[in-house]
């Protein structure tokens, strides 16, 4: 059985070495250099094999030392030869993964095949720019540990190296990113497994960030009192934005209809049909088309009618809206920028909007979808209807969108009903 500790060395201040040692047989590797900080011998706990509190950067240099030894210790576990023979096969197998992909190069392969993805308009369905923004935090925890990040490969990320992004994102950035770090972690190891580089079960027991049951913004939603307020407000009284108009009307479409504010931008004179002579939106929602089976359909009212009928004249290449075009699309540096920054100043507008009718909560554009729902399932209409043209499922209508808090209908029903 192979020995693996860590000893100091030397008499010219404060040397650490990596000690593998089997029947006489002894290999030393010097970790010195990766160490942070002016380290003093008085700082090395020989006996609990790390650095005590008082020593310069004590958790970062801990974890380089247990990153540093793990691929060893790994190695050592089933292993039944000696000491060089071991230290040989670890160079041997890193030689034979030549071909495979840096953590980069893999991060950059997935990121090609979103952009292969494309919508009807051309733009990109994937969301690779998170990927980009975990890569850049992957880096600076590299940097940070003293890493080769470019030449880390796809096959050396551990569970202690997941875990030790997790420790330094909480210590370095107070835990800021660790959601979506974490979120696309997870999801390049899924994609590592199926590519046949690495396997997920190793990384179960991982500290992954989970997202809360349920949702933050269930009962946000506005009273009638509210959206009538909305519909009436004096916006110049509010706001001396010249986007005003065209900021509520968005708004109010979204009442209505009930779409996410990126699907009512994409919106398009096209996806009008009449159905049983009524005439209807009639489309698949950008965020799960490929698994949407049916379309969304939503009847067309006549406040519906008035909004299309003002922004036409303004509106470009067939949009409801006159926020994207053609023209845009093909100049944007940011895949699908014009939605993005429109629901951005959207969001902002709507915070002064907000505290004018009375709202107790941030008012956002995802605000008027959930009161739409909750509104239409309040008046009795069926919610395998209401799932169906929201583009969602009934648990969803349930888990995500209803608010039984705001659903006065109801309660003023049950109320009635308490006579026994």
């Amino acid at each position: 059985m192979i020995t693996i500790n860590y000893q100091m060395f030397g008499n010219k201040g404060f040397q650490l070495r990596l000690r593998l040692y089997q029947d006489g047989e002894t290999k030393f590797i010097n970790v010195t250099k990766l160490l942070k900080g002016s380290i003093q011998k008085r700082h090395w706990n020989q006996k609990k094999q790390l650095f005590i509190p008082s020593c310069p950067f004590s958790d970062e240099n801990n974890s380089i030392l247990v990153q540093f030894r793990q691929k060893y210790d790994e190695a050592a576990i089933n292993w039944t030869g000696s000491v060089f023979g071991m230290i040989a096969a670890m160079e041997t197998a890193r030689q034979d993964n030549a071909g495979t992909p840096t953590v980069s190069q893999f991060i950059q392969s997935v990121i090609d095949d979103l952009n292969k993805r494309k919508h009807s308009d051309g733009t990109t369905k994937g969301s690779f720019e998170v990927y980009q923004k975990c890569e850049r935090r992957l880096q600076e925890f590299c940097k940070a540990k003293k890493i080769k990040y470019e030449k880390l490969l796809i096959t050396e990320l551990t569970p202690g190296f997941i875990d030790s992004t997790f420790e330094w994102i909480e210590k370095s950035r107070a835990g800021k990113g660790k959601n979506y770090v974490s979120t696309m972690l997870h999801s390049i190891i899924v994609k590592a497994e199926k590519a046949g580089h690495l396997k997920f079960e190793d990384f179960k027991d991982c500290s992954w960030w989970k997202k809360k049951r349920g949702s933050a913004h269930k009962f946000n939603t506005l009273t009638e009192k509210q959206c009538q307020q909305f519909a009436n407000l004096d916006l110049a009284e509010v706001s001396t934005s010249p986007l005003n108009e065209l900021y509520r009307d968005f708004c109010l479409f979204i009442l209505y209809t009930g779409q996410s504010a990126c699907d009512a931008i994409s919106l398009r004179y096209s996806d009008i049909q009449k159905i049983g002579g009524i005439s209807h939106f009639v489309f698949k929602r950008r965020k799960i088309s490929e698994k949407q089976s049916v379309p969304c359909s939503v009847p067309i009212n006549q406040e519906l009618d008035r909004i299309m009928l003002r922004w036409r004249q303004y509106s470009k290449d067939g949009y409801i809206f006159p926020i994207r075009n053609k023209e845009k699309l093909k100049t944007q540096t940011t895949n699908n920028g014009d939605i993005k920054h429109f629901i951005g100043k959207l969001n902002y507008w709507l915070k002064k909007v907000g505290k004018a009718i009375g709202c107790s909560f941030p008012l956002h554009t995802y605000t008027f979808r959930h009161t739409a729902i909750t509104h239409y399932i309040s008046k009795g209409v069926p919610v395998i209807y209401v799932a169906n043209m929201m583009g969602t499922s009934v648990d969803n209508c349930e888990k995500i969108y209803y608010n039984n808090q705001g659903d006065a209908s109801s309660r003023n029903k049950v109320l009635a009903a308490m006579k026994f």
